[in-house]
């Protein structure tokens, strides 16, 4: 049955694609006002203040467990860690302002972590505070380094729980509860940055279609979230499932293109808590607030003028609405893919694909977004 429902699902986007209508670059936005507002008000700030609220938790929760490190309190932690991280992925196409300021977007989840930072803090003698793991560098903190403390595959359950009791394990509870601190106070930072209204980020993001120092134009307010959410896409179908599945592209000795034809279950992100997964549907399922709930995709049927744009925000929602209705791996993504059975992920690398191509070639070019320098490509 998955195999029926998959085939047609690969099959949706190239008749979406042979049945677009030519999409010429498009006119002045009309009701920008409106528009700016609804993407601030209707999905970055419910975005950043879920966020908030989840590492605020995690940071109560690390103190609780810490206290008293039982199996309950432990199981509770972790959940409180993996809640973070999926409310920072559903962010992952606003990383630009107060994401970016700073670089502290690294802070909060730099991948992979750094062992040896990490090996040097839980042997130092020195208190560990927030203070002192921010100054030892973004490869031993965040949510990458707290997956790290609190997830090991070589060991079960008991023993993971183990590490945390005694004389010795109160080490690396002070690392977790420092490090979830320190999470919580950089994530209030991005968010800050944003729902502290008063001449801050979202004023400017709202009002661009007005003129202001941080943007000149409603279009490149526009240009610039489009653009975030081209890369987001990328990344996700890319670098968080193509790879380790062995498709993505790379090159060679002789600098051209190639297909990797090796997979490799290390290449994904958070393999070690099995979240591999559930981050990249938080990417999406952040990516479809963007466009839904922040009235974009409503204000492309409302301004149909050439009816096209219509067309290109109900082919876009179908896209998004597919991509999570693929069904969850029967197993953890690391061990199928370990085992050769990493086939079942396929429809998250090509659906993924599709996402990226629809944004690309619709709906970007029904608002007249010119897609420029790629965040991902580096320097």
């Amino acid at each position: 049955m998955f195999k029926q429902i998959f085939c047609c699902l690969l099959l949706l986007p190239s008749l979406l694609f042979a049945a677009t209508p030519n999409v010429a670059p498009a006119t002045p936005l009309p009701d920008a006002d409106k528009l700016l507002a609804a993407v601030v008000d209707g999905a970055i700030i419910p975005l950043y203040r879920e966020l908030q609220v989840t590492a605020n938790t995690l940071a109560q929760r690390s103190t609780a467990f810490c206290s008293t490190p039982t199996a309950e309190s432990f199981k509770v932690l972790r959940e409180g860690w993996g809640e973070t991280l999926l409310a920072w992925h559903r962010t992952d196409a606003l990383m630009f302002g107060p994401a970016i300021a700073d670089q502290i977007d690294f802070t909060i989840n730099f991948t992979p972590p750094k062992k040896m930072i990490i090996s040097r803090l839980l042997t130092d003698d020195i208190p560990l505070t927030p203070d002192i793991i921010a100054k030892a560098g973004v490869g031993g903190q965040g949510l990458s380094t707290l997956e790290f403390l609190l997830f090991d595959r070589d060991k079960n359950d008991a023993e993971q729980l183990a590490s945390f009791q005694g004389d010795m394990g109160k080490r690396r509870c002070d690392y977790v509860q420092a490090a979830s601190t320190l999470l919580h106070t950089q994530v209030q930072t991005i968010a800050n940055g944003w729902l502290q209204d008063s001449n801050g980020y979202a004023s400017a993001f709202r009002d661009a279609h007005k003129g202001n120092a941080t943007f000149a134009s409603a279009r490149q307010a526009v240009d610039l979230l489009v653009g975030k959410l081209f890369q987001s896409a990328e990344k996700f179908s890319k670098n968080r499932i193509g790879n380790p599945l062995g498709k993505g592209i790379d090159l060679n000795t002789e600098g051209k293109q190639e297909v990797l034809n090796t997979s490799n279950a290390y290449q994904l992100e958070a393999w070690r808590s099995g979240y591999s997964i559930q981050i990249i549907r938080a990417n999406v399922e952040g990516m479809q607030r963007i466009l839904r709930e922040g009235g974009i995709l409503q204000w492309l049927r409302d301004h149909n003028e050439r009816e096209v744009e219509k067309f290109v925000a109900d082919a876009m929602q179908q896209r998004l609405d597919n991509y999570l209705k693929l069904p969850l791996p029967s197993a953890d993504p690391f061990e199928l893919i370990k085992t050769g059975k990493g086939k079942e992920l396929d429809g998250y690398y090509y659906l993924g694909n599709d996402i990226q191509m629809g944004i690309r070639r619709q709906l970007a070019k029904v608002l007249g977004v010119q897609l420029g320098f790629n965040d991902n490509d580096g320097d």
